[in-house]
């Protein structure tokens, strides 16, 4: 049997993450023994299971996604993580995001195993809630210090690279949040249809898009969930334009990703973490052929511009979103040469194998 590894994640949203998935999976065909643990906050899947390799076991215990009840909770959470590495003794432990690697950095002391820190999102930059300069900076040395404290640091950008600050991590690899290649029958259908897969939450421009769809007559499909369902949610389903349904496995996020006529992937870049955003939603686009449209100021914005594979609009601007969807509409010739230039830069740039590659790369490195 290969060297254990035991993956830590405070969430487990449509099951598990497609990225978590892809890891786990690359991990176990090469040879390593890998099981995941995550925090189940809506009790909505089985306790344990097994997928391509791999086993899963959640934690089973209610919990928001940045509400004040996270200050009674989170610490049972690092109580359950710290309690599965002294049950499980891992060679490695694979923390994803601060949240998790905080009872890895402890566990590593005590049990002596590597530590490989994978951040999805810098804590003090992604939070969207009003926090004072002095909390994000305390925060942000908080995660440089895990960052010192690991074996190996992933990223999913190497422009996230700023946000390391003066940390020097031992060893850093780029690892993109890129999809693994899948075909989908064609699209079949007259209407014009924007698919948005991801949070629900108040910085992902959600109410401006479902404005520009009405306003442009497109038709509008959403999936995810998130912090701010209870505001968004009567919005988008009293919508005419828009149809909402719900938190669907990832799947279904490419079926309606290869339905779609054009992505939509809006960050507000007043949010610090928002600037550096590496959405699977970009990349699944760009694999399937379809046209995106992105907020400026934001890392996406630099790749579309780059490839020339969508169109960037200023974040919260809903004439201008309306614009670009009636432009994409008007222009289909245009809009399938968007997809054909995403798709060309999937297959030499943005592509799972050479991802795969450098993730056991790094983990021999161990």
């Amino acid at each position: 049997m290969g060297r254990r590894v035991l993956v830590l994640r405070s969430k487990s949203p449509a099951g598990i993450e497609p990225r978590i998935d892809k890891e786990a999976t690359a991990l176990s065909r090469a040879g390593y023994d890998v099981s995941v643990y995550l925090w189940d906050r809506r009790c909505e899947f089985p306790r344990s299971e097994s997928r391509d390799g791999y086993r899963i076991t959640r934690l089973r215990r209610r919990g928001s996604y940045g509400g004040p009840d996270l200050v009674i909770r989170l610490p049972l959470w690092w109580f359950r993580c710290l309690l599965q590495v002294a049950t499980t003794r891992p060679d490695i432990v694979h923390a994803v995001d601060f949240d998790s690697a905080l009872p890895a950095v402890l566990s590593k002391r005590i049990f002596c195993h590597r530590l490989v820190y994978d951040i999805f999102d810098f804590y003090g930059d992604m939070i969207a809630l009003p926090l004072s300069g002095s909390m994000r900076s305390r925060i942000a040395r908080w995660e440089r210090g895990v960052v010192s404290a690991a074996d190996l640091v992933i990223i999913a950008d190497l422009a996230r690279r700023a946000q390391l600050g003066d940390a020097t991590p031992r060893r850093l690899v780029e690892v993109m949040n890129v999809p693994e290649e899948r075909a989908f029958p064609p699209k079949r259908g007259t209407e014009f249809v924007v698919f948005y897969g991801g949070m629900i939450a108040r910085d992902r421009g959600l109410t401006q898009l479902v404005a520009a769809c009405e306003d442009s007559g497109a038709k509008l499909v959403v999936a995810g969930h998130g912090p701010d369902e209870g505001t968004l949610l009567p919005r988008i389903e009293s919508s005419p334009a828009a149809r909402f349904l719900g938190n669907v496995p990832y799947a279904e996020v490419l079926e309606n990703t290869a339905a779609a006529d054009a992505i939509v992937a809006l960050y507000d870049p007043v949010v610090p973490g928002n600037r550096f955003a590496s959405p699977n939603k970009l990349f699944e686009a760009m694999m399937l052929e379809k046209p995106v449209i992105v907020s400026d100021g934001t890392r996406p914005a630099d790749i579309v511009r780059d490839v020339g594979c969508g169109i960037v609009v200023p974040y919260g601007d809903t004439d201008a979103l309306r614009d670009a969807l009636e432009r994409l509409m008007l222009s289909p010739h245009e809009a399938q040469t968007m997809g054909t230039r995403g798709r060309a830069a999937y297959l030499a740039r943005f592509n799972w194998k050479e991802m795969e590659r450098r993730l056991l790369d790094a983990y021999r490195e161990l």
